[in-house]
């Protein structure tokens, strides 16, 4: 397994237990989670503090937060791409969506995340 493979599957696991300290030790202070689409959470995100905040607001709009179940990663020395099935449910509505994220990794570090849903406009819905 490659090493950026391994880092980004780590890095679901720490999200799937709740380990907030391996999670932070993979985001720097500038990283950016870049978040596509039209929805009220779509931007950029940069440093742990944005991330982490942007996840509390997810978590706190879902009642819970998102299920992500790591489908495959595709790795080499500079990036990686994670294919994720992502559901979750908000005020009644429910989020069944594939999503691929593009991470750009350095030294253990996601240098960026370029978040793709495969209906946008599913998943925009779903937030606005």
């Amino acid at each position: 397994m490659h090493a950026n493979e391994k880092f980004v599957r780590d890095f679901y696991d720490a999200m799937a237990r709740g380990d907030g300290k391996a999670l932070a030790s993979a985001i720097g202070p500038s990283t950016r989670w870049i978040i596509l689409g039209e929805s009220e959470l779509a931007g950029t995100y940069t440093g742990s503090d944005q991330i982490f905040d942007f996840w509390k607001v997810v978590y706190k709009k879902t009642g819970g937060g998102l299920n992500l179940t790591l489908r495959d990663v595709l790795a080499n020395d500079e990036r990686a791409v994670a294919l994720v099935d992502v559901t979750g449910s908000r005020d009644g509505n429910v989020l069944q969506e594939r999503q691929v994220v593009e991470y750009e990794i350095n030294d253990e570090t996601f240098a960026s995340g370029t978040f793709i849903y495969e209906r946008p406009w599913v998943y925009d819905a779903f937030w606005n």
